[in-house]
Parts: C-alpha cells; sequence; structure tokens
C-alpha cells in the first residue's frame, strides 16, 4: 500500500469531524459497531482485502470512534462535573498572560483540587481582573468557581482543542515559595523576551511583527483582524507552513553560506524546527507544519523521498490522536492548504508549466507565476469552502488575488521581524526595527486595500450545506461504482458550485437582513449598508460585531440610548464615524428608514425595510421584539436561546438562528 500514512491520517480526521459534529453518545456506538462490520466483511472480500486501502480506511475510522468515546468519557465528562462548583485548589500559571476587555486570562494547571471525586492535574482557563504577580511555574493557592467551556469541541472556540474544558475564576490567591520544574519555562521565558522586543516596533505593526514570528494574536486590534478576515489574508498571522518554511529556509541559507555539510544541517534544521514549533505554543497548524518539514529533512538525511500525501496523513493522524483538535480552525485550514497544493495544484502547475503564451521569456515567466498564482489560491478556496462554512459563515473571494501579493511579502516579513525579535535591544537593532515597521505598514495597507473589495465577500445561505452534500455524494459513487468518471464528477461538482456561490452572491445583494441578539439589540442591512440600534451592553456588543464580521454591510450608524464605551467600541472595530446618542429619525437607503424615539422614558425602535416594518414594543409591525421575545406572522420566537437572523426579499421573510456557525 503506497500511502499507508495518508489512508490512516485522512480517514481517522474526517471520523473525529462528524463524530464532533454528532456528540451524542449513544449514536456514535452504533456508527462504531456499523464501521467494524463493514471493515470485518471488506476483510473477508478477497477485492478489498489485497488492496488494503478499504479495510486500512475502516479500521482508522473505528479507533476514531473509540479515542473519541474514551476521551469524552474519561477526560470531558469527569472535568464537566466541576461545573459552577467552588474548591481550593493549587495551581501554576503554564502561558503568558492575555489581556482582554474583562481583565487577563491564563492557562494554568492544577497541582490539586480539594473536592470530592474531582479531577487531577488538569488545564484550566483562568479569568482574573488583575494580573497575577508570580513566575510561570509557581504554586499558586486558592479558591477557584470552575465553569464548563461549551457543550461541545465546535462551541468551545478551540479550547477543547487544547485540552481545556474549564474556565474558572479565583479569588484568595496566595503565592508560595514553591515552583514546578519544566523545560517549559526556560521556553516560555524565551518567548515572553521576544514579545518585549517587538514592542519596540509600535502600534499595529508591532503587533503584526508578534503575530508573524510567535503567534501572539493578543495585541492586534479587532479592525486589523477583521480587515485581514475579509481580505482573505488571516492565515498569514497563524504561524503554519508558511512561517516555518521561511524561517528554515533563511537557516538553511546561513547554514550553507558556513559551509555546514547537508547532513548536520538538516540536523540543526530539525532541532530549529522543534525549538520554533515550540516557542510559537505547539499551536496545531504549526505540529502540522513542523511534523511534514522534519519528515522531508529526516528523508534527505537518509537519501529517501518523502512522499507529501504521506508526510500530511501522518501529520494528521498525530493532531487527531486528540480528538477535538480537528475543531481547531488553523489546524483545519491548515491540512486543507498543503492539501489542494500538493493534489489539484500540483496536477495543474504541471499543466501550466507547459503553457508557452509570450515569445518574451521574462514576461512569459511573469505572466505564468502571475497564473500559477491565482492556481493555487484558487485550489486552496475550494478545499477549504466547507471549513469556511462551518466555522466562519461567509468566504472572501479576494483572497484569490491577494495571496499572490501577500504570501511572499508576509514570507520576507516573517523573516524581518524573527531578526528583529533577537537584536532590538542591541546597537544594530534600529534599522531592523525600522525596516519592521515599514514593511507591517505596507502590508497592513494592502490588507487594508483588499478589505474594502466587499463585493466578493459572500455570506453562506443555508443551502450551502446541500449543495456539499450534494459534491459529495457525486464523488462517493464514483470512487463506488468506477474511477472513469471522475473527471465528469469534477466538472459536473465545479459548475454546481460556481453556480451556488452566483445564487449566494446574489441574494447577499438583493436581500436585506435584520439581526437581533438575545438581549434586544438589533442590526439592519440594506443594500450594503448597517444600521445597529440599542446596543448598552457587553453582550449586545459581542454579538453585533459577529455579524458584523460575517460581511453582510458596511457599518453606516450606531443609535444608542445613552453614550457608552461599547457603542464607541463597535465604531473603533468597524471604522464607523457616526454614532448617535437619543433619538434619530433617518434614511440609510432608499428603501430602508428607521426612528430611534424616547418613549415613557424608554427608547425604542421603528424601521422599515423594504416594506417590512420591524419595531420594539409596537404591536402592529410585522415583526416585533417584546420583552425578549421577537413575534412575527408565524408565531414567537424566544431570544434567550439565542440570536436570529431575517433574510427580508420581495416583502417576504424568513428566519434562523444565527448561531449555525462558531466565529
Amino acid at each position: 500500500m503506497k500511502r499507508f500514512f495518508a489512508h490512516t491520517g485522512f480517514s481517522f480526521a474526517i471520523t473525529m469531524l462528524l463524530l464532533n459534529l454528532i456528540t451524542l453518545q449513544s449514536i456514535i456506538i452504533y456508527i462504531m459497531a456499523g464501521l467494524a462490520i463493514l471493515m470485518i466483511a471488506s476483510l473477508l472480500i478477497k477485492k478489498y482485502r489485497q488492496a488494503l486501502a478499504v479495510p486500512v480506511c475502516l479500521g482508522a475510522a473505528v479507533f476514531a470512534c473509540i479515542i473519541f468515546m474514551f476521551s469524552y468519557q474519561n477526560v470531558v465528562l469527569p472535568e464537566h462535573s466541576l461545573d459552577k462548583q467552588t474548591a481550593d485548589c493549587e495551581f501554576y500559571v503554564t502561558s503568558l498572560e492575555q489581556e482582554n476587555s474583562y481583565g487577563y486570562t491564563y492557562t494554568v494547571k492544577t497541582k490539586a483540587i480539594h473536592a470530592k471525586n474531582a479531577p487531577q492535574n488538569i488545564r484550566l482557563k483562568l479569568n482574573t481582573s488583575e494580573p497575577i504577580d508570580c513566575e510561570s511555574y509557581q504554586i499558586i493557592k486558592g479558591e477557584l468557581k470552575f465553569s464548563k467551556i461549551g457543550e461541545s469541541a465546535f462551541s468551545s472556540y478551540g479550547y477543547w482543542g487544547k485540552n481545556i474544558f474549564l474556565s474558572a475564576k479565583a479569588k484568595n490567591l496566595k503565592i508560595t515559595d514553591e515552583h514546578v520544574t519544566s523545560p517549559n519555562k526556560q521556553i516560555l521565558n524565551i518567548r515572553r523576551k521576544m514579545i518585549n522586543s517587538l514592542r519596540a516596533v509600535p502600534g499595529d505593526e508591532g503587533a503584526l511583527a508578534r503575530a508573524l514570528t510567535i503567534g501572539d494574536k493578543s495585541d492586534i486590534s479587532f479592525k486589523l483582524y477583521n480587515d485581514f478576515k475579509i481580505s482573505g489574508a488571516a492565515h498569514l498571522m497563524a504561524i503554519s507552513g508558511l512561517h516555518l518554511t521561511a524561517v528554515s529556509a533563511f537557516l538553511l541559507l546561513i547554514l550553507k553560506k558556513l559551509r555546514v555539510n547537508d547532513k548536520l544541517s538538516f540536523v540543526i534544521n530539525i532541532a530549529a524546527i522543534a525549538c520554533y514549533c515550540a516557542i510559537c505554543g505547539f499551536s496545531k497548524s504549526v505540529i502540522r507544519a513542523g511534523i511534514m518539514m522534519c519528515v522531508l529533512m529526516l528523508g534527505k538525511l537518509f537519501g529517501k523521498h518523502s512522499d507529501a500525501l504521506n508526510s500530511l496523513g501522518l501529520a494528521v493522524f498525530i493532531i487527531c490522536i486528540n480528538p477535538f483538535a480537528v475543531c481547531d480552525v488553523g489546524a483545519v485550514l491548515s491540512v486543507l492548504c498543503v492539501l489542494s497544493l500538493s493534489t489539484a495544484f500540483n496536477y495543474l502547475s504541471t499543466k501550466i508549466s507547459q503553457l508557452k503564451l509570450l515569445k518574451n521569456k521574462r514576461l512569459n515567466k511573469i505572466v505564468k507565476y502571475t497564473i500559477n498564482g491565482i492556481a493555487a489560491s484558487g485550489c486552496v478556496l475550494l478545499y477549504s469552502i466547507c471549513a469556511y462554512y462551518l466555522f466562519f459563515g461567509h468566504v472572501s473571494l479576494t483572497s484569490i488575488f491577494s495571496g499572490i501579493i501577500l504570501t511572499p511579502i508576509g514570507s520576507l516579513a516573517t523573516i524581518i521581524s524573527l531578526i528583529t525579535s533577537f537584536i532590538a535591544q542591541s546597537k544594530i537593532g534600529i534599522p531592523f526595527i525600522l525596516l519592521t515597521r515599514w514593511l507591517n505598514e505596507f502590508i497592513i495597507t494592502l490588507v487594508g486595500i483588499f478589505a474594502k473589495i466587499r463585493l466578493t465577500l459572500i455570506s453562506f445561505e443555508n443551502y450551502f450545506g446541500f449543495v456539499a452534500a450534494l459534491i459529495l455524494i457525486i464523488f462517493a459513487f464514483c470512487f463506488i461504482i468506477d474511477k472513469k468518471y471522475l473527471k465528469a464528477a469534477s466538472i459536473i461538482s465545479l459548475v454546481i458550485f460556481v453556480s451556488a456561490m452566483i445564487s449566494m452572491a446574489v441574494v447577499n445583494q438583493n436581500n436585506s437582513y435584520i439581526y437581533i441578539s438575545s438581549d434586544g439589540a438589533a442590526a439592519i442591512t440594506s443594500q450594503g449598508s448597517t444600521a445597529v440600534l440599542g446596543i448598552d451592553s457587553s453582550s449586545d456588543y459581542y454579538s453585533i460585531r459577529k455579524y458584523l464580521s460575517s460581511g453582510k454591510g458596511k457599518l453606516e450608524i450606531i443609535a444608542a440610548p445613552y453614550d457608552n464605551r461599547y457603542c464607541r467600541r463597535l465604531a473603533e472595530d468597524f471604522s464607523c464615524d457616526r454614532i448617535v446618542i437619543g433619538s434619530i429619525k433617518t434614511n440609510i437607503a432608499p428603501d430602508f428608514s428607521f426612528h430611534f424615539k424616547e418613549n415613557e422614558n424608554k427608547f425604542t425602535f421603528t424601521a422599515d425595510i423594504n416594506g417590512i416594518s420591524f419595531s420594539e414594543n409596537e404591536g402592529e409591525s410585522d415583526i416585533t421584539i417584546l420583552n425578549n421575545i421577537c413575534k412575527d406572522k408565524n408565531g414567537y420566537i424566544d431570544l434567550s436561546d439565542g440570536d436570529i437572523i431575517y433574510r427580508l426579499s420581495d416583502k417576504n421573510y424568513s428566519a434562523r438562528r444565527f448561531d449555525v456557525w462558531a466565529e
């Protein structure tokens, strides 16, 4: 079997993904039993037994079910049993602090939890209002109140993938003189020194430098991060193959200049890759890249040819031993990127290299480089589309073109920023600080330009799930019946996919939307313009921010009953210069008007969007919010169950929950 690890790794990961979507243990048992029966049957049938691919894939799927059930029953449920409990604990900090709007967040590991039947030695997300004045791995005693993080890996925003299933709030902390011995303490010190060195680069430019070198996005402003997402360039801030390749190639170049022999260079590079992965916090995307690069180096060291798909499959299998890592968006996008480049783009690149478009060799090379870049970005987008649907709810087609420009500049910025992090405090550091600032400023400017091309930002509609399922069924049919139909299946699937994207683009442009948060604030979008009404709490702020991040429309105006920091933060996040406090009556678009007014010492709003009326405490409207209940022609919707979004078209409307996708 030529690609054992590829078959094993991908089957293992796909099964884990489906199990995380299902989560119900009773159904998973039936799935495992069915897969086990199919595996036994494949071993009994000579055709499949000799080919090995089918029993290996089914065996990997069965193993995935076992690992998932074991982890859920023996790790997740025991830790979740501490939910809402308070206990005296001994713990130590294992990460650098992350400052946020509520205070500070740490990753800690418990040494002892003094509660009956409590699991021990677990990792937690600790939230504090003030920074903890202690060293890493220094024992702290205190009282912790636990809260579970999400009901599933998808709703945990990546924490389950880090083996963190609980958050905690602390009080009565007492820092002791005891320390836990760990090599990670030295790694954290190196990481802290690099971060402090790069603080010599001011503003978003310095924050971007820290993100490019070690994946520290804590100081990235929301506006900049959102611009990166909209422009399809967010991958630049997630340490992965792009950054590791740049660092590795730079190191090999230095070793070559120093005339170090190839074998010793590969050994040094493998050690450097391991250290760099540790400094970057062993994120799933950097682990994937690190494993693949180490396999490549080892192959060269022993004179063996390494297969990209086999290396990727091995990396995927190792990562997914943690059954919840498959829900890490960085890991998923990183794997899909490499998979697309190793398969579809590899085929297209061969065809492109054979083209002779121009007689001038230099121009021909430039044109082919551009076509190659577009093909690579297109393949990555095509392979990643379901991940964007699952994790974000929208996709930026701008990434097809932005990647050609931003990827090489990002690689250069990574190297320059990395050098700056080591020499910023020395006498020769000033030129590198300036160079880092100018280069990152250029990247930020380009990202801002691409982010303004909002026509290419497409929000997924509900039916895209059926489109994706149909395409998978078409390919499954070909693999089961006869692979000779694959070419025809690819053409049919591409037509279906393009038609779906065009359809969603038309729907996005021709429809209006009303988004209602669980606390009653609203965001109304019509003809690409959005007005936000009634935001006055942190819950409103985060809910509305999530909606605006999906790219439905540009924020034009914020109307609120009184001046508050949530309005100002939202305006800053989305570059809105119009905040109105108190009553206002205005038109945002030709078919969109609203009136925000004071009524009996309480502010309410009424709006008319394409002939559909929407209001708060107004009984005659088509859609009405009243005491956390949303009323429309179809009945009542309880907002306490989650945010909802209405799609308005031709005086008709439909509603659904907005939390289909994780942010």
